[in-house]
């Protein structure tokens, strides 16, 4: 299996597929299902199966309409069984209920679901992953690291670049779709699922349809997910996962732009600081953007002492001719080649004004 295609499906809270070419068709449940409206990860996790038996509990509110389980492993014979929380196993051929089975995994939807504590229980060998997508009006809206920043008069929280930086406080906001919650705690989970600590976050609004809060976060050394739990407006427990899969880095780009428009038939230098907050290290840096309007970059290569700075100049040629309104993301990531791994990035936002070409020197 290639290997990018596992690491982006950890990163995005994706579960990777191990088919058969008979089996492709099959897959479109899980795909059907996760483009429902609503739909937000109830539960998520990766492990490692050794031949025994590990038992899973995943809460399910009275709100949820509908909810699937998805389970694939890397080795074929391994299994999951699901069992309500009256008891009762998920089988096919139950009413409300819709299985699909692979050679190396499962895939289980439930209509109107019992609530209380659903047990996934997993046997077999090699890696798995298992996952929990619930329709339901209790969803995260977004979650993202800001900082303080804006105009005097007009300051407020904006998202960072790139993953958080390791070493210091983080501050956090999350929206939440709440509107049928009672109560909501915070808290950070690996990627095994388990808890890793609790969040003290405070809302910033009254609104539970789009809850907002923010809190402070010191940062663990292992990639992290952003969840909540608590009950529901019928006193059910609940829980929602953020899908993507945050780390905090020791490498920290920073762009150092006076400009957010370009000028057909011109060029202009964008400039990012890198600075590694870790022990000395090489880092490999690549920029790229969709419109190929990056004609050069330099350098490509940086060597940073602790806590050194290191600038990153990128030329903008936009062609003659170019329709005012085009917009190009600047995509700029550090990469260490030596010494502790770590990389972060950085993406500006740009766009083609309506003003004539004026060719900047630099």
């Amino acid at each position: 299996m290639d290997p990018v295609y596992i690491h982006t499906a950890n990163e995005t809270g994706g579960i990777p597929l191990f088919l058969q070419r008979s089996e492709a068709a099959k897959a479109f449940h899980l795909v059907r299902e996760s483009t429902r409206n609503n739909v937000a990860t109830a539960f998520w996790a990766t492990g490692t199966l050794d031949g025994n038996p590990q038992a899973i509990t995943i809460p399910v509110d009275s709100v949820t309409k509908r909810i699937t389980f998805a389970f694939s492993a890397d080795t074929k014979g391994s299994q999951l069984k699901l069992t309500q929380p009256s008891g009762g196993a998920i089988t096919e051929g139950l009413a409300g209920t819709e299985v699909t089975e692979l050679n190396c995994g499962r895939i289980l939807t439930i209509s109107s679901p019992e609530s209380g504590e659903w047990r996934a229980e997993i046997t077999g060998t090699g890696r798995y992953w298992v996952e929990a997508q619930a329709q339901s009006d209790i969803h995260f809206i977004s979650v993202e690291f800001v900082k303080e920043g804006g105009r005097p008069g007009h300051e407020g929280l904006f998202r960072i670049q790139g993953q958080p930086v390791a070493g210091t406080p983080a501050m956090l906001q999350a929206s939440l779709s709440a509107s049928s919650t009672k109560t909501t705690q915070f808290y950070l989970v690996a990627e095994s699922g388990q808890t890793i600590q609790k969040l003290q976050m405070r809302a910033v609004n009254a609104d539970r349809e789009f809850l907002e809060l923010v809190g402070s976060v010191e940062l663990p050394s292992v990639p992290f997910r952003v969840a909540v739990s608590g009950h529901d407006s019928n006193g059910k427990q609940y829980q929602r996962f953020f899908s993507n899969l945050f780390h905090a880095e020791s490498v920290e780009i920073s762009p150092k732009l006076d400009f957010d428009e370009l000028s057909a038939g011109s060029t202009r230098q964008a400039v990012f600081t890198v600075r590694n907050i870790g022990t000395t290290r090489t880092f490999n840096v690549t920029v790229a953007d969709a419109r190929h309007f990056v004609s050069r970059a330099e350098p490509r290569e940086l060597a940073l002492g602790a806590g050194e700075s290191g600038t990153v100049r990128v030329d903008l040629t936009v062609p003659a001719g170019t329709a005012p309104g085009v917009g190009d993301d600047i995509v700029i990531v550090a990469r260490s080649t030596a010494g502790p791994s770590t990389s972060n990035s950085s993406v500006v936002r740009l766009s083609v004004s309506s003003s004539s070409a004026t060719q900047i020197p630099h």
